[in-house]
C-alpha cells in the first residue's frame, strides 16, 4: 500500500511511473492520494499533471501520511514541509503563516495572509481559516513561491491546497476514535461513503473533539484587582466539523461537485502567550503613584520562562461591565463554506470548469490582553469578527494534438469583513475603587469597523511545445481590486467617522506575468526555469479602529524573481532526487509592529516594508532500498537567505531608547510623551523630542530560519498470520530566526532558538487493512516553540504615562525592559491511541 511510505512526499515527488498527460477533468478523490498510472497527480497549474513534470515547487501529502502523522489541523503541516511555519496569534487575527521567510506578521485581522489557503477551489486569506481541523483530506499540497495565476488573487508567498476526499466507487465506512494522554484529548470521526445510483456519489464525514488543555495555568488571582482564578489546564479546546459532498456525473462530457462544510470552534483561553522573557527579573510588581498606591503584581506569581506553565488570571464580570462568558477568555468560530464545480467537455480538445465558493465566518472571543499573571488587568478585549466571501472562477482549458495550448479565465470576487472592538476599562482601577487610580472612561472604547472587497480578474497561460521534450509556458493575470472602509463609534459624540477618514478607499489595478521553460528529455528527468510576478492588495488597520483624520491605511505588498529546478529518478526509479534554486525580491511587504499604548489603548500597525529578498535552496531525497521490501527513506534540506533590504519604520518597543536601536522618524513631543521629565528625550539640530521607530534593515525577516530540514523512514512488514506492521519516524530540525522585529533586546530575546522535532508510530494492520490500532508520538522531544512574539510593558499594566517608560529618549523610565509575551505554535509531547475500523475493506 502506498501507507506511510506516502510520508516522503515531503518531497515533490513519489511516483513509480510516469505519464505523459492526465485527464483534463478535475478526478474522484478518494481518501488516498490521486494516483494515475503509479504517478501522483497535483493540480499546481490547474490542470492535472504528474507531480514530476509540473514545473512548480510543491509538495504533495497523501491522506496516509496526514493519517499516520496524526496531522489533524492545518498547523500541524509545518512538522512536514520544510520552509513552512506557522504561528499562533490572538482573537481574530489567527495563524501566520510564513513560507521561505515570506509572509503576514501583523497583529490585525484585516490583513490578509501573503499565503491563502485553497480549500476544493475556495481561496482563503482570513487567518482564522487556518485555525480550523481538517479531516478526511484526500491530498495537500504546499506550492512554494508566488501563485499568481491559478489561485484566486496573487498570493506572494504560496499556496496551501487542501483537497478533502470525494464520493467513492463502492461502499466505504470508516470510525475512528483517538486519545492524548497529555492533553486529554478526545477524538472521533466517521465516514460514509459510496454509490446513491448509477451517476451519482455521496459522501458524508464528520468529526468531533474536545479536551482539558495541554498546558498548565497556576495563576492565582489577586484579591480586589478584578482577577478570577483560572482552571488548572489551557486551553480546552472543543471541534466539530461536517461535511456533506454529492458526485454527479450524468454524461461522459459533464460532471458536477458539491461540497458544503460547516465547522464550529470553542476554546477557552486560545490566546494561550506566556510571559517568555522578563529582563528586569520575575514576578515584579507596580505602584502607578509611589506612596499613594501599593503595588499590583500585574505578572506576579511567573517564572517568566516559556514552559508547560502558561499562567494568565481569567476576568471577574463585575469588573468589566458587559463582559460575555462569564468573564473567561474565549475564542468561538463558526465556518459555513461550500464549492459547486462544474466540469463541462465543449469537445474532446477543450473543456470548461466553473466554479462557485462560498464562505461566512463568525467569530466572537474576548482576551486579558495584557497578560497579566496575578492580578487582574487595566481592560479587557471583546471581538466580533465575520467574513463573507463569494467567488467566482470560470476557466477554458485546450488539449490540442498540435503544439499549442492555452487555458483562459475570469474571476469574480464580492467581500467583506466586519470587526467590532470593544475595550472594558477595569472598575477595579477606576479613582472611587480600594486600587483606583485611572479616571472613568480612560481606556474604553467600542467601535466597528467595516470593510468592502470587490475584485475582478482575467488571467491566461499559452503552452507551447517547442519540442517534443522542450515546452515553453507564458501567462499573465490581471487583478483589478477595490476596498471601501466604514468606521462607527458607538461613543453618540463620534458616531460614524467615516467621512472623517483619509482613505476609505483604496484601489489596486496590476499585471502578473509569468513564465516557464520546461526541459523533459526523459519520463525520469524535468529541468525547468520560471519567472513570476505577483501583488497583494493593500488594506485596512482594523485591530483598533481608526480615529477621526487617521490615515489607517497601508499598500500593496509586490514580489518578483525566478526558480530553477530539477526533478529526477535515477537506478531504476528507487532513488527520487529534487533540487530548486529561487531568488525573489518583495517590495512593500506587509509588516506588523505594536508601539507604545496611547492612554492605555495599545497602538498596532501594520507597515509597508521598503524591500525584502529571500532566495535560497530546496532539496528533497526519498530511497527505496530493493533490497528491503517495504522500506523507504526520506529527507528534504531547505536553506534559504531572507533578509529586509529596506525597513526603517517598525515601531519602537516600549522604552526602547535610542542607543538600544530606536533611532528613526524623529519628531517633537507629544501626547504621553508631554508629561515625562525634561531631559529624558533627545536633542536633535536644536530640536528636543524622541524617536518613535526602529531600523531592522538587513536583519533576518521575521519566522526566516535559514535552515530547516526533515528526515525520516517508513517501514511496513508482515508479521504474524496475516497481519501487519507499520513503523514510521519524522524528524524535523530548524535553525533560529526572529519571533518578532527588535533592536538591542537582551539576551537576543526576540529570537527563537534552534529546535529538533521527533514524531514516530506504530500501527498494527490486518491484511485488509479492516481494523487498525497505532500508537502514535508527536514532538516527543518535548520541544516547545514559538514563532510569534511581541515586547510589551506587561509589568506596568501597559498604561502611559504612570508605566514610567520613556521611549525613544536618551534614557530608559523606571519600568525597564519590556517583557516579552510569546504565543504557543502547538504543544509539546504528545502521546495518542487511535482505533480505526473499516467494515467494508
Amino acid at each position: 500500500m502506498l501507507g506511510a511510505a506516502s510520508l516522503l512526499t515531503l518531497a515533490w515527488s513519489l511516483p513509480a511511473a510516469a505519464q505523459e498527460t492526465a485527464p483534463r477533468s478535475p478526478p474522484p478523490q478518494t481518501a488516498q492520494s490521486y494516483i494515475e498510472n503509479g504517478d501522483i497527480i497535483v493540480t499546481a497549474r490547474k490542470r492535472q499533471e504528474s507531480i514530476l513534470k509540473v514545473p512548480v515547487v510543491v509538495t504533495a501529502i497523501s491522506n496516509d501520511t496526514l493519517e499516520s502523522a496524526q496531522v489533524t489541523q492545518v498547523t500541524d503541516l509545518p512538522r512536514l514541509v520544510p520552509g513552512l511555519v506557522i504561528a499562533g496569534n490572538l482573537l481574530s487575527i489567527g495563524p501566520q503563516v510564513t513560507i521561505r521567510g515570506v509572509g503576514t506578521s501583523s497583529f490585525d485581522p484585516g490583513v490578509d495572509q501573503s499565503i491563502s489557503l485553497n480549500i476544493d477551489g475556495l481561496s482563503l486569506g482570513q487567518g482564522l481559516a487556518f485555525g480550523s481541523g481538517m479531516f478526511d483530506v484526500g491530498q495537500v499540497e504546499v506550492l512554494k513561491g508566488p501563485q499568481a495565476l491559478f489561485y484566486g488573487k496573487s498570493s506572494p508567498g504560496g499556496v496551501i491546497s487542501l483537497r478533502t476526499a470525494d464520493p467513492t466507487d463502492e461502499v466505504e465506512v470508516i470510525a475512528r476514535g483517538s486519545y492524548e494522554f497529555y492533553a486529554r484529548e478526545w477524538r472521533g470521526e466517521l465516514i460514509a461513503s459510496g454509490p446513491v445510483t448509477e451517476t451519482l456519489k455521496a459522501r458524508f464525514a464528520t468529526t468531533y473533539s474536545e479536551g482539558e488543555g495541554w498546558f498548565r495555568n497556576r495563576a492565582v488571582a489577586t484579591p480586589l484587582t478584578g482577577a478570577i482564578t483560572p482552571p488548572d489546564r489551557v486551553p480546552q479546546p472543543r471541534n466539530f466539523i461536517v461535511r456533506g459532498t454529492l458526485l454527479w456525473n450524468p454524461t461522459d462530457t459533464f460532471s458536477a461537485r458539491f461540497k458544503i462544510n460547516h465547522s464550529y470552534d470553542k476554546t477557552i483561553n486560545s490566546d494561550l502567550k506566556q510571559l517568555a522573557s522578563c529582563p528586569d527579573g520575575a514576578g515584579q510588581s507596580f505602584s502607578p503613584v509611589p506612596g499613594l498606591f501599593p503595588n499590583i503584581p500585574f505578572i506576579g506569581g511567573d517564572d517568566c520562562k516559556y514552559d508547560r506553565n502558561a499562567n494568565q488570571v481569567f476576568l471577574d464580570p463585575a469588573a468589566f461591565p458587559g463582559l460575555p462568558n462569564g468573564g473567561t477568555p474565549y475564542l468561538q468560530n463558526k465556518q459555513n463554506f461550500g464549492t459547486l464545480e462544474l466540469n463541462y467537455d465543449l469537445s474532446p480538445a477543450l473543456s470548461l470548469t466553473s466554479t462557485t465558493a462560498y464562505y461566512k465566518l463568525v467569530s466572537s472571543s474576548s482576551v486579558n490582553p495584557t497578560l497579566t499573571t496575578a492580578a487582574g488587568p487595566t481592560f479587557a478585549v471583546t471581538n466580533n469578527f465575520r467574513r463573507r466571501e463569494f467567488t467566482e472562477e470560470l476557466r477554458l482549458e485546450s488539449d490540442f494534438s498540435g503544439p499549442l495550448n492555452f487555458t483562459l479565465g475570469g474571476f469574480y470576487e464580492d467581500g467583506m469583513l466586519y470587526d467590532r472592538v470593544r475595550f472594558i476599562q477595569n472598575r477595579a482601577y477606576t479613582i472611587g475603587a480600594p486600587l483606583g487610580f485611572l479616571p472613568p472612561g480612560s481606556i474604553e472604547l467600542d467601535a466597528a469597523t467595516t470593510v468592502d472587497i470587490r475584485t475582478y480578474s482575467l488571467f491566461g497561460q499559452l503552452r507551447y511545445k517547442l519540442s517534443d521534450q522542450l515546452e515553453l509556458a507564458g501567462g499573465v493575470r490581471w487583478n483589478d481590486e477595490t476596498r471601501t472602509e466604514r468606521v462607527t463609534y458607538a461613543n453618540p459624540a463620534l458616531g460614524d467617522i467615516t467621512g472623517l477618514l483619509p482613505e476609505p478607499r483604496v484601489h489596486s489595478s496590476n499585471f502578473s506575468p509569468e513564465a516557464t521553460l520546461t526541459y523533459t528529455p526523459s519520463d525520469d528527468l524535468t529541468i525547468f526555469a520560471s519567472y513570476k510576478k505577483g501583488y497583494k492588495s493593500g488594506s485596512f488597520k482594523v485591530a483598533v479602529p481608526a480615529a477621526p483624520g487617521e490615515d489607517n491605511a497601508f499598500d500593496d505588498e509586490e514580489v518578483q524573481g525566478y526558480e530553477v529546478g530539477l526533478k529526477s529518478r535515477f537506478f531504476d526509479r528507487s532513488l527520487l532526487f529534487n533540487l530548486a534554486f529561487y531568488d525573489y525580491t518583495y517590495k512593500g511587504l506587509q509588516v506588523g509592529g505594536i508601539a507604545d499604548s496611547v492612554g492605555g489603548v495599545p497602538v498596532i500597525t501594520t507597515v509597508n516594508a521598503g524591500k525584502a529578498r529571500t532566495y535560497g535552496v530546496d532539496v528533497d531525497l526519498m530511497y527505496r532500498p530493493p533490497a528491503i521490501e517495504g522500506l523507504s527513506l526520506s529527507a528534504s534540506v531547505n536553506w534559504n537567505h531572507a533578509r529586509y533590504k529596506e525597513l526603517n519604520n517598525i515601531p519602537c518597543y516600549a522604552n526602547q531608547t535610542f542607543a538600544q536601536g530606536c533611532n528613526t522618524f524623529f519628531a517633537p513631543p507629544s501626547g504621553a510623551q508631554l508629561g515625562l521629565p525634561p531631559g529624558v528625550g533627545v536633542t536633535r539640530n536644536g530640536v528636543y523630542g524622541f524617536y518613535n521607530a526602529q531600523d531592522i534593515s538587513g536583519q533576518r525577516m521575521i519566522r526566516a530560519p535559514e535552515w530547516t530540514a526533515n528526515f525520516g523512514f517508513d517501514y511496513e512488514l508482515p508479521v504474524g498470520s496475516g497481519l501487519k506492521l507499520g513503523l514510521t519516524n519524522n524528524n524535523q530540525y530548524s535553525s533560529s530566526y526572529p519571533a518578532y522585529l527588535a533592536n538591542g533586546r537582551p539576551n537576543a530575546d526576540n529570537v527563537q532558538d534552534s529546535y529538533f522535532r521527533v514524531d514516530a508510530s506504530i500501527a498494527l494492520r490486518d491484511a485488509e487493512d479492516r481494523w487498525e490500532i497505532a500508537l502514535i508520538g508527536k514532538n516527543l522531544t518535548d520541544k516547545l516553540v514559538s514563532s510569534n512574539c511581541s515586547a510589551s510593558n506587561s509589568a506596568g499594566g501597559i498604561v502611559l504615562p504612570f508605566s514610567g517608560a520613556y521611549t525613544g529618549g536618551s534614557v530608559a523610565g523606571p519600568m525597564g525592559w519590556a517583557e516579552t509575551l510569546c504565543f504557543a505554535d502547538g504543544p509539546g509531547r504528545s502521546v495518542f491511541v487511535r482505533l480505526t475500523y473499516r467494515p467494508f475493506n
